[in-house]
């Protein structure tokens, strides 16, 4: 693996060394504006899951859960990107970190308001903020076992192993059963 850098960016794109330099004031700019693309796409991910499912509030948090998962093994290395904690906080306003920020505030708005959703709806027990804590701690930790850690894709679906998460977490702040 190689580090990158913004003349790497270049060579790849086939434009000359300065030309990223006209877009971004540095490599940190770049890493940015792909957090705040990715970040984009991850809201729209779990948007289309619960969208797929509709149905219930809980439902459709489910098909959100399921979408999470499956994002980040179809994109391993941006979810990768998107957690790093050295992207958050600190940021000077204006620039591309901070329209990151705004992207991954918005993304986590999208399941925010689908757990506020489940909450009103009475098909969760739980405040808001614990049961959101809840469900990110099943799907995000999840999803990193599935990327970084033990579990060995080779024999396990992460789709089966997701349905099996969820609907333990499902079991623990709801007499429903999960779908």
């Amino acid at each position: 693996m190689y580090a990158l850098t913004l003349r790497e960016v270049a060579r790849r794109a086939k434009v000359s060394q300065a030309a990223p330099y006209h877009h971004f004031a540095d490599k940190a700019d770049l890493v940015s504006a792909i957090a705040q693309q990715g970040f984009e796409d991850f809201a729209g991910a779990l948007r289309a899951g619960a969208e797929t499912v509709g149905g219930s509030a809980l439902q459709r948090l489910t098909g959100m859960g399921l979408a999470y998962v499956r994002f980040a093994v179809a994109n391993p290395a941006l979810f990768r990107l998107l957690f790093r904690p050295e992207l958050r906080g600190g940021r000077r306003e204006g620039t591309a970190a901070e329209a990151m920020e705004r992207a991954g505030s918005a993304a986590y708005q999208v399941f925010l308001d689908a757990v506020t959703a489940a909450v009103e709806e009475g098909s969760v027990q739980g405040s808001v903020d614990d049961v959101a804590v809840a469900a990110l701690s099943a799907v995000h930790g999840l999803s990193t076992l599935l990327v970084d850690g033990p579990v060995d894709l080779r024999q396990r679906r992460p789709d089966t192993l997701a349905r099996v998460v969820i609907s333990a977490l499902g079991r623990g702040t709801t007499s429903q059963r999960m779908p």
